[in-house]
């Protein structure tokens, strides 16, 4: 992906640098800011701010095309994690962000960092943290990770490839950048990996489980299971044994006079029940007898009261009140009653009235015989009740004083029946619990035994996928070709121990001539080094369009330990020579950019910018007047603490 820095301003100065196409230079003495301006750019591309003291709090504003779109950039010199980036495109479609620096907030889907990653169409990755532990955290992938192939800092292109190995987090993320570049971190190997991951923390637990369990048995009577299920056979025969002894001894008990007694007493309890449900219903029948009793005798003063009325009254006529005495005036007619002005109603005749009265009469009599006989009856009842229960409780005395006798004599072997019966139920027990742990042992040995068959399936897998994919290998062939060629054409030192130099396939370390990174001694040959292995994969990239890696190249610090005399300024005009080929070639898609105390020693390479120990990188701005006291400004640090 073409990635180009157009110009960089730091605001609020004059300070603006304008980079051309192809290779740009940034020269001065030690304390001008070089350093810091490549801190400024690895900034302004996502990366974490760290920069100098007289930097910090500043804001930058810059200028880069990435493919075909043009955006420009504003962010404060903060190293505060959600500090806001602001970017507008220009031209084009004109979209507008404001985002987060590197975290997260509520209310944004992304971040500075992650904004960067999808606008070059970088794989959005997560790997884990440790990669020999396959239970460690997923950590992402960041612009960051991907910068480290692009950006060679003036403390590293002598020491380490890269920043490694002496960075043990970012060496890592260095062997997992360079795995995603040329496809040996594919997303069916991501994966696998997941799934070994899951596969390998579940196999740890279950090996850990069993681990304590077996150790636990170990220190029991359980430990033998072989032991456990003869004892379990010996101890169910015991138990049935003991409960056809209980069966046995209930026959006998059931046998004995006792028998007779509880049978005799069940009949007794029978009768009583019979006698009370009887006396019940008879004390219910003389209930509603005499409430029968008690109507016919108001029905019979009823009709004693109508006759007595019609015999006696029925001639009257009042004229005078037969309660005050006043006299009683003329009022109604024939047809009313002259005492309560009503109609007097059609009565029976009294020879009616007489026979019912005769009839209600001889009721009363036969109920009140009724009555007699039901109180008579429900007597017999409780006293048949009263001599049952007596009967029951005898009964009762005579079963206990039975019981207590048969019991006595077999107290000892009912109580050692029970004994032993639930002492074998309880060792029963016990066994089942043994024999569960052993069984769940075995459960977690089938399942270590079916995650290991998966772990080793997997890690097949994941082997096939680095070595079987033709392409990765003739990618990485290129890459060693690059390499070599890059460091033929600066004229490296070489050795004679195995001429040719090559990426090591396992840490993708460069070897030269056999000897790897680490052992070549020569600071001036490192910085050779690490200058043809950035320069490599920018070659490779350059040529296969599938390897995401942006097309710019910044190293700080180019002709660090490298003499500029004789046979070593020869072999920086030949690295100047073969970086700015590079560029020329694919001007319209590298950009390179280096820094260097000295004025580059071939011609055809823009400075963008030259600082000095009086023009650096933030400028002191004038004095206001003749009369101000100037104010000394602080000592710039050294290039070798980052400036």
């Amino acid at each position: 992906m073409r990635l180009r820095i157009e110009e960089i301003t730091l605001v609020g100065t004059s300070r603006t640098i304008r980079f051309e196409p192809g290779m740009n230079a940034i020269i001065g003495s030690m304390s001008g800011g070089k350093t810091a301006t490549v801190s400024c750019l690895r900034a302004l591309l996502g990366a974490d701010v760290s920069v100098v003291p007289e930097l910090r709090g500043r804001t930058i504003a810059g200028t880069v095309l990435v493919g075909d779109r043009r955006f420009h950039i504003v962010r404060t010199l903060v190293t505060t994690p959600n500090a806001m980036v602001e970017i507008a495109e220009v031209g084009g479609r004109r979209e507008v962000w404001r985002l987060p620096a590197s975290q997260l907030q509520a209310g944004y889907d992304e971040t500075f960092r992650d904004w960067w990653r999808n606008v070059l169409r970088l794989p959005r990755l997560s790997v884990p943290r440790a990669p020999n532990d396959d239970r460690s955290p997923l950590v992402p992938v960041t612009i960051s990770d991907y910068l480290m192939y692009c950006v060679l800092r003036q403390k590293e292109i002598d020491s380490s490839v890269f920043g490694t190995p002496d960075n043990y987090s970012k060496n890592i993320k260095r062997k997992y950048v360079f795995e995603i570049l040329y496809g040996l971190y594919d997303p069916e190997a991501a994966g696998l990996r997941d799934r070994l991951r899951e596969v390998t923390t579940e196999l740890a637990a279950l090996t850990a489980d069993a681990n304590t369990l077996e150790r636990i048995l170990q220190t029991t009577a359980f430990a033998s299971r072989a032991q456990l299920e003869v004892e379990r056979q010996e101890t169910e025969g015991e138990l049935i044994r003991a409960r056809q002894a209980d069966i046995h001894l209930t026959g006998e008990l059931a046998e004995s006079a006792t028998v007779t007694l509880r049978e005799r007493i069940a009949e007794a309890e029978a009768e009583i029940a019979r006698i009370a449900s009887a006396a019940e219903a008879e004390a219910v029948s003389v209930t509603n007898l005499r409430e029968l009793h008690g109507q016919l005798i108001a029905q019979s003063r009823r009709l004693t009261r109508a006759l007595v009325a019609e015999r006696l009254l029925n001639d009257f006529e009042f004229h005078t009140c037969p309660r005050c005495g006043a006299g009683v005036p003329e009022r109604g007619d024939e047809h009313t009653c002259r005492l309560c002005m009503q109609t007097p109603p059609h009565l029976p005749a009294p020879s009616s009235l007489a026979a019912e009265q005769d009839r209600i009469i001889e009721q009363v009599t036969e109920t009140e015989e009724l009555i007699a006989r039901s109180t008579q009856r429900l007597e017999q009842l409780r006293t048949a009740q009263a001599a049952q229960t007596n009967k029951r409780a005898d009964l009762g005395a005579q079963l206990d004083r039975a019981t207590a006798t048969y019991i006595t004599d077999q107290a000892d072997r009912i109580r050692g029946i029970a004994a032993r019966q639930a002492r074998l139920e309880e060792h029963l027990a016990r066994l089942d619990d043994g024999l569960a742990l052993h069984d769940r042992l075995a459960g977690q040995a089938e399942r270590v035994a079916e995650l290991e068959r998966e772990q080793e399936d997997l890690n097949s897998k994941i082997d096939a996928t680095r070595h079987s994919n033709q392409t990765v290998s003739e990618r990485l062939r290129k890459l060693d070709d690059a390499f070599e060629a890059a460091l033929r054409s600066f004229d490296a030192p070489r050795f004679d121990d195995q001429p040719g130099s090559y990426i090591n396939k396992k840490t993708y370390l460069p070897v030269v001539d056999g000897r790897p990174f680490a052992d070549l001694q020569s600071q001036g040959v490192e910085v050779l080094v690490n200058v043809a292995h950035v320069l490599a994969h920018q070659r490779v990239a350059l040529n296969d369009h599938d390897i995401p890696l942006p097309n710019l190249l910044i190293i700080d610090g180019i002709s660090s330990n490298v003499g500029h005399e004789g046979v070593d300024l020869e072999r920086l005009r030949k690295m100047y020579a073969s970086l700015l080929r590079a560029a020329t070639e694919h001007v319209d898609r590298l950009q390179i950019i280096v820094t260097d105390n000295d004025s580059p020693p071939i011609e055809g390479i823009h400075r963008a910018l030259e600082l000095s120990d009086t023009d650096r990188l933030v400028p002191t701005p004038p004095a206001e007047s003749d009369d101000t006291q100037p104010v000394d400004a602080p000592p710039e640090p050294e290039e070798e603490a980052g400036t």
